[in-house]
């Protein structure tokens, strides 16, 4: 399993993730570049991605499930 896949499967676990967490749990040194190369899977899938502050100011990436509508 790849560090793109391990951090996709955490994201869908409705978790967020920091730029320290990540490295100490996938080894990903730049995770904004991960998170660009892993959100068109996620969206394909009906995820979307999502950026927050943290308490301590830290940036943090989610992943939110997006409701589609029907078509009429």
């Amino acid at each position: 399993m790849t560090k793109q896949d391990r951090v996709i499967n955490y994201l869908r676990k409705g978790r967020t993730l920091s730029q320290d967490s990540a490295a100490s749990m996938f080894s990903v040194g730049n995770l904004r570049a991960t998170i660009s190369d892993v959100r068109p899977a996620l969206e394909s899938e009906g995820y979307a991605v999502v950026r927050s502050t943290g308490r301590s100011g830290e940036t943090r990436y989610g992943a939110t499930a997006v409701k589609t509508r029907k078509a009429r």
